[in-house]
């Protein structure tokens, strides 16, 4: 695979004719920025060639706590971020019903794994995730026995898929669940020796926001969905879970094993073509840090067979325009091929 750098440094050395001097007034991050875009337009321009059916394509996201738009946990990493700083006050998750609540390593901190944000898992008296029947009204719930606040949903910032028709910018987003005991984290739900077991795959809808989808009366309400929007607040991208049964016995009026708060903990990814590859690293991963890239290094996720006409669509609709403009010449000694500079570089046409 090829990396964004050896495409860049490609595109800049074709443009000048494999000379480099300080004469030359196209950046690097200029021409990345580039790349991404007509990568962009060269899928969109390619997806009824097949194009998304190449796995080069797409990037793995997983949806962890770290991405969470929960104000609590926001709050809590940007605490744990300044304590990695000035080591004074560690972070707690005390005084918060939801942080409280949410899964922890054996250091009690929180270990990428989420809950759903109900009226349950944040002890507020508000109903949560009614439930609509075919005429979209409002009805009580008959996924578990108890009420309807047993419905809860969480979300997650995330890197901007492509926009391609039919949605074909995510491939696909997966949900799985198991059972987890707050009060006690040395609860062992599962053999050590098979840990996972116990952790299953959910279905989950996808649908779109604020297209009156929640009304649809050939998808169920109350059966777990998702859909992908922008925030009017900070302008980032970001997929939220809906319709997520918070706990698997209602313990607000129903017996619990040992008289023990219980849940579903919550972990989700999924693949899709990134508007910009590079983002990735905004994702946080299971040991609360960035998922890493590196121009230098990272294989830059684009079909080998694709990488010509992705350098050629660079050239000749940015590069040219830039390279046909004269620059100003300043005598300054630096550069002995100055004169050349008046006609500007000489690019394949």
């Amino acid at each position: 695979m090829i990396t964004l750098n050896e495409i860049a440094y490609n595109i800049k050395n074709l443009a000048y004719g494999g000379s480099n001097s300080t004469e030359n007034s196209i950046s690097l991050r200029q021409i990345k920025h580039w790349i991404h875009y007509h990568r962009a337009k060269l899928i969109a321009d390619n997806i009824d060639k097949g194009i998304t059916n190449n796995q080069a394509l797409y990037q793995n996201i997983s949806f962890t706590a770290k991405n969470s738009t929960s104000t609590s946990v926001i709050g809590y990493y940007k605490e744990w971020d300044q304590y990695k700083i000035d080591a004074v006050t560690a972070p707690i998750s005390t005084g918060d019903n939801f942080l409280e609540n949410m899964p922890k390593n054996s250091d009690g901190f929180l270990n990428g794994e989420w809950l759903a944000i109900g009226s349950i898992s944040t002890g507020e008296a508000s109903s949560n995730g009614k439930n609509r029947n075919f005429y979209g009204e409002e009805v009580m719930s008959s996924q578990v026995r108890g009420d309807w606040r047993n419905f809860g949903a969480h979300s997650f910032y995330c890197p901007k898929p492509v926009q391609l028709k039919n949605d074909e910018g995510i491939k696909s987003v997966s949900i799985t669940r198991e059972v987890y005991f707050p009060d006690d984290i040395t609860t062992v739900d599962v053999d050590e020796s098979n840990e996972g077991l116990n952790r299953k795959l959910i279905k989950i809808y996808r649908k779109e926001h604020n297209m009156f989808d929640e009304y649809n009366k050939f998808t169920d309400y109350s059966e777990p969905y998702y859909y992908q929007d922008q925030s009017r607040k900070n302008n980032k991208n970001y997929i939220s879970f809906q319709s997520l049964q918070i706990s698997p016995n209602y313990h607000g009026g129903l017996n619990t094993p040992g008289n023990k708060k219980l849940f579903w903990k919550y972990t989700a990814g999924a693949s899709m073509i990134l508007e910009n590859p590079t983002e990735i690293d905004m994702m946080g991963d299971w040991e609360d840090t960035k998922l890493n890239w590196d121009d230098a290094t990272t294989p830059y996720p684009i079909p080998m067979e694709y990488i010509s006409d992705l350098i050629q669509r660079v050239i000749q609709v940015e590069m040219q325009t830039e390279l046909k403009t004269t620059p100003d010449i300043v005598t300054d000694g630096l550069d002995d091929i100055i004169k050349q500079k008046i006609s500007g570089p000489q690019v394949q046409r």
